[in-house]
């Protein structure tokens, strides 16, 4: 058997539609016959056609990704980036959903993302995306109305032989930055100074808090030698210059601190917040 994930094309997507359309096609008498019964019992689960041409607009538009998974040249699933994954339903339970999710993970990781988000739809797939060691948040909704979940991806990195640095990064929301002074997001450790004098980190320190569903303002604190480089919001210039970075998945981030050797180079990098009258 060869399994084989390609990029999608005019006739894979194609073949996708057709059976989507089966699939709806047999999902429309289950629901009505579940109204007509009087919403007795669990209703029939719905595939994604309702959402597909959204799906091959954005496709086509060249704004969205779609691959496809296809066995022994038979069309047997798709994958929308994060946001949709779906087995050809006569297939399912044959471990073709675990080749995509883990496609999907390694995709992720490997465009530099922190954290892989996603919504779970229908319920009964959480046990599924559980087992893909994903994390559901009790009570948070995706923007669509499913599950909310997420898998940490860690990014390790190696170090050499040189001069070893004690750090910390920690990132903080509005009120832990001016009420309690509590970070919700923690790295501590030992990194290595590099010849341009920068601290490469052994693991990458993100900002990533998953009850947040909206915009927040964070701040972020880095700490070389137990003193304080930078203390401000992440989103600023200087934060930038000392090593603050956005991921794909707009995660602020640090894989490596750079110190201003000459203030002339980093202005304003070691920076305080004001704090409100």
């Amino acid at each position: 058997m060869t399994q084989t994930i390609l990029p999608a094309t005019e006739a894979t997507m194609a073949e996708v539609e057709a059976w989507l359309d089966a699939e709806e096609a047999l999902y429309r008498p289950g629901h009505a016959a579940w109204i007509a019964e009087g919403y007795d019992g669990d209703p029939p689960v719905r595939g994604f056609r309702c959402n597909w041409d959204s799906v091959k607009r954005t496709w086509r538009e060249g704004s969205a990704r779609v691959d496809i998974l296809v066995v022994d040249g038979e069309v047997v699933g798709f994958l929308d980036g994060t946001d949709i994954l779906e087995i050809r339903p006569d297939l399912r339970g044959r471990g073709y959903g675990r080749t995509l999710a883990e496609f999907m993970i390694a995709t992720a990781f490997n465009l530099g993302r922190s954290v892989v988000e996603i919504e779970i739809a229908p319920e009964s797939a959480e046990p599924f995306w559980r087992r893909m060691g994903f994390t559901v948040v009790p009570d948070r909704r995706g923007n669509g109305g499913g599950i909310y979940a997420y898998r940490i991806l860690p990014h390790v990195f190696s170090l050499g032989d040189g001069e070893r640095v004690p750090y910390a990064v920690s990132f903080y929301d509005e009120d832990g930055r001016y009420e309690t002074d509590r970070a919700f997001s923690y790295f501590s450790g030992e990194g290595e100074r590099l010849g341009n004098g920068s601290i490469q980190l052994p693991e990458r320190a993100y900002c990533f808090r998953s009850t947040d569903a909206q915009h927040v303002a964070y701040f972020a604190k880095i700490e070389v030698d137990s003193k304080t480089l930078f203390f401000d919001k992440a989103k600023r210039d200087a934060a930038k210059a000392c090593g603050v970075q956005r991921d794909p998945g707009y995660i602020y981030f640090i894989d490596r601190i750079t110190p201003p050797t000459d203030p002339r180079v980093a202005p304003g990098c070691i920076r305080r917040p004001r704090i409100p009258e």
